[in-house]
């Protein structure tokens, strides 16, 4: 007997006209490859947008860098280049450079050239140090700056808005000399040679003001100027482009008032100027001193009131009282004093190598007093180097500052 099974094996499908077995695998390979092409496509978009923000973040970096060391500059001016060319100072189209540390291996080369007596252009390059070399980068900014100093003239060696009293053995010079000429702190002719002017009458008051003064105490010929000038307030608050409120805030010294028993002298380390309170500059420019470093230093110095020096020293520059001043001390003094009320009556030995304006707001006290061992001598170049060496930064008026690369 025969035992025939039905097979359960099924058939296979027919498929569409036109299509092959297979087919599915090819276009699943094809989509995966185009999947891979998009992801590999993304991912260079995705590395390349992370470079160019990298670099963008690193150029900033140099750039701030580069900005930082030109606005440091500009802050920390060195008054040496402040000094004109034909006196000795810095020429016209040198190049002073510097580097400037910023951080983290980061650095700024400044570079200062000189285009004329007051002008300047500072180039300052920033460079990013990143320990990878393909990360570095360079940013280069550059400013037109220009000297900007108060423009004082003074119409006497002693311009007071009130009465002057000289007595004892108290003096006023109003010939132009050189700071402390015919001593062994006798400043260098040569840097003068620019700042020499005609003397000034010893005195300049307004009319009706009394000057009373012995035989011996004004020592220079006109002795006494009677100016209405000196009666105007503006002469004691307005320095040309410059006034009171501009030199007190540029004031690289700011004191309040009272009585500064503490000596004030030049200080020195290993060659640099240091910078203190107390450090008014360096007047002597004797071979025994002990301060050269301190030669171009002639700070403005703000007291806001009434001033006594009790302590002995020296120094230069613009000093600025809002108030009185009275010097019991043993003090020496070159540049300018502008005093808002009196110079009173003093029991030390002060010698003034400059001028002095007294606005004398106040006259209860009666005047400007100059007695016992006070010395008050004009001198222009005294007045000038103060005026200069004080003197600030300030762009020009249009396109002062570019980026160069």
């Amino acid at each position: 007997m025969t035992n025939s099974r039905r097979s359960t094996r099924r058939a296979p499908r027919a498929l569409p006209n036109g299509v092959r077995r297979g087919a599915a695998l090819v276009v699943t390979l094809v989509c995966l490859v185009a999947l891979g092409l998009v992801a590999a496509g993304g991912f260079a978009a995705s590395q390349q947008s992370y470079r160019g923000g990298r670099n963008a973040l690193v150029e900033q970096r140099a750039f701030g860098v580069a900005e930082y060391g030109l606005n440091l500059r500009m802050a920390k001016w060195d008054p040496a280049l402040n000094v004109p060319p034909v006196a000795g100072g810095f020429p016209i189209g040198a190049v002073n450079d510097s580097m400037v540390a910023v951080f983290n291996g980061d650095t700024a080369r400044v570079r200062v050239t000189r285009l004329d007596n007051m002008l300047y252009w500072i180039e300052s390059i920033g460079r990013a140090s990143i320990p990878n070399p393909n990360l570095q980068a360079t940013r280069d900014v550059s400013a037109f700056v220009r000297l900007a100093y108060p423009t004082i003239q003074p119409r006497g060696a002693v311009m007071a808005d009130g009465d002057v009293q000289v007595n004892g053995s108290g003096t006023i010079n109003g010939n132009d000399v050189l700071p402390y000429a015919g001593t062994a702190n006798q400043w260098d002719s040569t840097k003068c040679s620019t700042m020499r002017g005609p003397g000034l009458p010893a005195v300049d008051v307004p009319p009706g003001a009394k000057v009373i003064a012995g035989p011996n105490n004004i020592t220079s010929s006109p002795a006494v100027q009677r100016d209405a000038l000196a009666a105007d307030s503006n002469s004691y608050v307005r320095f040309g482009t410059e006034s009171w409120i501009t030199l007190t805030n540029n004031a690289s010294i700011k004191l309040p008032s009272g009585v500064y028993n503490q000596n004030i002298g030049p200080v020195d380390s290993s060659g640099t100027c240091v910078d203190t309170p107390y450090n008014w500059g360096e007047p002597f420019r004797s071979a025994n001193d002990l301060a050269p470093s301190c030669y171009e230093r002639f700070p403005i110095i703000y007291v806001n009131g009434n001033l006594t020096l009790n302590g002995n020293g020296r120094g230069q520059g613009i000093l600025l009282v809002n108030g009185s001043l009275e010097i019991d001390g043993t003090f020496d003094f070159s540049g300018l004093i502008i005093v808002r009320d009196d110079v009173n009556k003093g029991t030390g030995t002060a010698t003034i190598t400059g001028a002095i304006l007294a606005r004398n707001i106040n006259l209860s006290t009666g005047g400007s007093n100059f007695t016992g061992n006070q010395f008050v001598q004009y001198s222009k170049c005294a007045v000038e180097s103060a005026l200069r060496g004080s003197a600030v930064l300030r762009p020009v008026r249009e396109r002062s500052w570019a980026q160069l690369f």
